[in-house]
């Protein structure tokens, strides 16, 4: 594909409101003017002319304000209050009181290059001119990805998202590895400085602290700042996106994808092999037997070594049917834990070695039934899950038991948008808070695991990895001697 360069006598700047913005004139063509957000309402008791023509062209798309009101600034003299006419200030002072609707797009005549989308209340979008001197690089939190039918740039650090109209702009990205200024870019210098003084004003692109000396490389505040360090890309992203400020996509209970895709089942069917009962406690001589539950609180702890005795069916049944079983005649919230929206995604499986009464090998727990239902696992991939729980103890041996916690992700996707995977990740907490408390009271060795190996868990279980896929491991076996508890 031939890509014509693109020169830059007609570079400007495009108003437009986000999508998700309504103007509603109150009481018709003269009166009071209410602007509709995401963030609610904004009302303009009595908008100036200018204002409500501004407002209705912003409402059909991308409109330049100069063709609005003549001598409006340019992006140079945009945030320059003394360079403003009376009619400019007054019109600019509007424009802050929804700038979390306005929508910025750098065009070359009517041709968009790339559009600021903002994404948080408080945040007026300012061009930011190019450091002649300093060379200018992707931010490491930055990301590219397809939505809504085109390209956008997003980062954790930013209030805005950017939108990319043309190849240029993605070629443009693809160039700003920390060098040099950009070099065979089919655009004009002046349409190329624009579009990075665009893209550093929203977080996208950053500057180097000072010139670049000699063969020293650059240096990049946001490699440096210590508040940043810890954070990985992926991490900080999880986290601006499953929660309110940062984002502004589909958020919380949406139910987005009903009647799009078949509901998964609340209990996960049974296979045809045949399932192992296990025993029930008797919770009316539990009630009165177990220790204090502020004791219990107390003992917990992680345990890494076990005793010399195998870890019996009976104690298996106990843990699972206290921990985590249906209850009988339950409700939506009939667990012992809880689960957001009461979805109830999460499943067990038990990877039992020969140190527990069952026969070595992998089982599906059924929280209805109160069932162990064996699975024919692959031996390689079941020792392989075996030695990596032993490799993250740093024990001498594999555990007795693993359970392996996974989740049915269409459960929590089908109620919850921005938020399904984070509200997988609380109720594995709760259930793992359960299963160390529960491991306590009845005298266990419990201990949580870090992380393991999702892909090996689902050739192991016979999962499809993104249907249903490990997200917790936890390690149980008999109480080690009081001298080995250290």
């Amino acid at each position: 594909m031939r890509i014509e360069c693109l020169a830059a006598p007609q570079l400007n700047e495009l108003w437009s409101l986000r999508e998700d913005t309504l103007v509603d004139p109150d009481d018709g063509p003269d009166g009071p003017v209410t602007v509709q957000t995401r963030w609610g309402p904004v009302h303009f008791e009595n908008p100036d002319p200018v204002l409500r023509t501004a407002l209705e062209r912003m409402t059909l798309g991308p409109v330049s304000l100069s063709n609005v009101l003549p001598g409006f600034p340019g992006l140079e003299d945009l945030d320059r209050p003394e360079a403003h006419s009376p009619e400019v200030a007054a019109l600019l002072r509007g424009l802050r009181r929804i700038r979390h609707c306005l929508v910025r797009t750098l065009a070359l005549g009517g041709t968009p290059l790339l559009s600021v989308v903002p994404l948080a209340r408080d945040t007026w979008f300012v061009p930011q001119p190019v450091p002649g001197d300093r060379p200018c690089r992707l931010s490491r939190f930055a990301v590219l990805r397809w939505a809504e039918g085109g390209l956008r740039m997003e980062s954790p650090l930013a209030h805005h998202r950017v939108q990319l109209h043309r190849p240029e702009m993605v070629q443009l990205l693809g160039l700003l590895s920390g060098g040099d200024r950009p070099v065979g870019l089919q655009l004009d210098q002046e349409v190329t400085e624009a579009a990075i003084g665009y893209l550093l004003a929203s977080r996208i692109v950053v500057a180097a602290e000072h010139p670049a000396v000699g063969a020293d490389a650059p240096r990049y505040a946001e490699d440096d700042d210590p508040t940043l360090a810890g954070w990985s890309a992926d991490d900080m992203m999880v986290h601006a996106r499953s929660r309110l400020g940062r984002s502004d996509g589909p958020f919380g209970a949406t139910f987005a994808h009903l009647g799009r895709m078949p509901a998964e089942p609340a209990v996960k069917p049974l296979g045809a092999r045949t399932a192992v009962p296990l025993p029930r406690p008797d919770l009316g001589e539990l009630r009165t037997s177990d220790e204090p539950f502020s004791s219990v609180l107390e003992r917990r702890r992680s345990l890494r070594r076990y005793g010399p005795a195998p870890l019996s069916i009976r104690q298996i049944g106990e843990l699972l049917f206290r921990a985590c079983r249906i209850r009988e005649g339950a409700d939506r919230d009939g667990r012992p834990y809880p689960s957001m929206g009461s979805v109830y995604a999460l499943e067990l499986y038990l990877v039992a070695g020969p140190d527990t009464e069952l026969p070595p090998g992998v089982y599906h727990y059924d929280p209805l039934g109160h069932l162990l239902e064996p699975l024919d696992a692959p031996a390689a991939e079941t020792a392989e899950l075996r030695e990596a729980a032993q490799a993250t103890l740093s024990a001498d041996g594999p555990p007795p038991l693993l359970l392996v916690i996974t989740a049915r992700f269409r459960r929590a996707t089908q109620a919850f948008s921005g938020i399904a995977y984070t509200s997988l990740m609380k109720d594995v907490g709760v259930l793992m808070q359960n299963l160390y408390l529960v491991s306590t009271a009845m005298g266990l060795a419990p201990c949580a695991l870090a992380s393991g190996n999702s892909d090996t868990a689902a050739r192991a279980f016979g999962l499809d990895w993104a249907v249903e896929s490990s997200v917790g491991e936890f390690v149980v076996g008999t109480s080690p001697p009081a001298a080995d508890l250290g």
